[in-house]
């Protein structure tokens, strides 16, 4: 029992230690209860201020991460290596390269297809290259993608391959003061792999991404932005919608998803898988095979050169690789949410403490009020800093409740806002967090000054003596 007993001590120390603080606070937060009628209107401009410093930096903070995603849809997530490939102009033809000669070897390509790329009637880096006597396409750069992909292990790439497209059911005329409608004929076809919706931080809003399978549907499943799907007049996906494109005559499409537009200017398109894009009949020129490889980020410059290096040597020298990074500026994005953050920060405590003046004329009428109290409270051997921290504190916890109230409106404020339909924002804002950096912002602001207003009064407090009941 006896080496229990310390141990004990030791263990309920701290409760006596902390008695008297929160005894304090329980008795700041009684002395609200009972002059709440006074303070409430000084706590609400509180409250009020806090709302509107916490939104806006909230705000700020939402609209500096978003450009992230904003980015990302336009070049690729931070990472993205894009590799271009197109014909060397500096050859007078094009010779088989590594790739064409391994699928001559192995008898997907006849030798004198092979034999025709060194020569000016060759099939250029602009074409569907070679399709064969069974009906399969003997595409050189696909060949050289997968080789690259399956000798680095990359996880996340994509083919892509984009055409100029025309709806054959064109179901909306622009009018002449739409500056928003895109005129016919503007649609985009692109050629992608799965991994293309991840690359550019597409957000789905109805239906399914590509899938790996896609490429050898017969139904050519394609995936439409939201301004393609209005072209074709919303229809129910579950009716499985199709359509057709001018240039590609009686292939049809069928549409199995929507994804998001990056906004009202962003033009029609229609993303399907690379295979099944190599079999539409595209009657025209193509643009430029690209190969989008997803690096760590730190990595990426290193990485560029040796992915250029290795598609180039795969393609052979008719070929020309070019390679570019999707890079974030990450201290410039952190620089300015920082200048945000203090600037609105340091405007709104400037708001707050407007609001907290109401609260320090209050506070000191009360203690005017309550010396009769306070008297026999230090004729009972109530210490000055009890009385001190006892009065510093209603000041500290009317502030703190205040910037809590705050920081929730302002919480309901941005979640019930249709922010990114006000800001046209290409993604949904549904899930992200509200940042936890305006929320402490907001309640810090609120507490800091609730105690630079609670110190005058607790002040006058303290030279109250015992002999001053008797004259109240």
């Amino acid at each position: 029992m006896t080496d229990k007993e310390p141990k004990k001590s030791k263990d309920t120390s701290w409760v006596y230690a902390a008695t008297p603080y929160l005894g304090a606070l329980l008795e700041a937060w009684h002395e609200l209860r009972i002059n709440r009628g006074r303070i409430m209107l000084s706590l609400v401009s509180v409250a009020a201020a806090v709302w509107a410093m916490t939104t806006v930096i909230a705000l700020g903070n939402i609209l500096t991460s978003s450009q992230d995603a904003v980015a990302a849809q336009s070049s690729g997530v931070n990472g993205t290596i894009t590799l271009s490939a197109g014909p060397n102009g500096a050859d007078g033809g094009q010779e088989a390269s590594p790739s064409q000669e391994r699928a001559a070897a192995a008898g997907a390509l006849p030798p004198d297809e092979v034999a025709s790329l060194s020569g000016p009637g060759g099939k250029g880096a602009d074409s569907l290259d070679v399709i064969n006597p069974d009906g399969s396409v003997n595409d050189a750069f696909s060949t050289a993608s997968h080789n690259l992909v399956e000798t680095t292990g990359v996880n996340l790439w994509s083919r892509v391959r984009a055409q100029p497209a025309t709806l054959v059911e064109q179901v909306s005329e622009c009018a002449p003061e739409d500056s928003f409608c895109t005129p016919d004929g503007s649609a985009e076809l692109v050629g992608a792999d799965p991994g293309w919706f991840d690359i550019y931080a597409r957000t789905m809003v109805q239906g399914r991404p590509i899938e790996e399978a896609d490429g050898q549907r017969l139904m050519n499943p394609v995936v439409v932005n939201d301004t393609f799907y209005d072209r074709l007049g919303n229809p129910p996906l579950s009716e499985h919608p199709t359509f057709t494109l001018k240039e590609t005559d009686n292939t049809t499409y069928t549409v199995v998803g929507v994804y998001k537009s990056m906004g009202p200017w962003d033009s029609p398109r229609a993303v399907m898988h690379y295979d099944s894009f190599l079999h539409v009949n595209y009657e025209g020129s193509v643009g430029q095979p690209k190969l989008l490889v997803v690096s760590p980020p730190e990595d990426a410059k290193k990485n560029k050169e040796a992915l250029h290096n290795i598609l180039q040597a795969e393609l052979g020298s008719s070929w020309k690789v070019s390679a570019t990074t999707a890079e974030k500026d990450s201290s410039m994005s952190s620089n300015l949410n920082n200048t945000i953050t203090t600037a609105l920060g340091i405007i709104g405590g400037i708001v707050i403490a407007l609001g907290a003046l109401g609260l320090l004329t209050v506070s000191i009428v009360t203690v005017g009020h309550r010396v009769r109290e306070i008297g026999i409270r230090r004729a009972m051997g109530a210490s000055a800093s009890r009385i001190f921290i006892s009065v510093f504190l209603e000041s500290i916890v009317a502030t703190t409740v205040a910037g809590v109230v705050g920081v929730i409106l302002s919480i309901i404020t941005i979640k019930q806002l249709p922010i990114e339909q006000m800001l046209s924002l290409p993604m949904e804002l549904g899930n992200v967090p509200y940042p936890f950096t305006a929320a402490v912002v907001g309640v810090l602001a609120a507490t800091i000054v609730g105690a630079l207003a609670g110190i005058i009064p607790a002040t006058i407090a303290v030279r109250v003596k015992p002999i001053d009941a008797i004259r109240f």
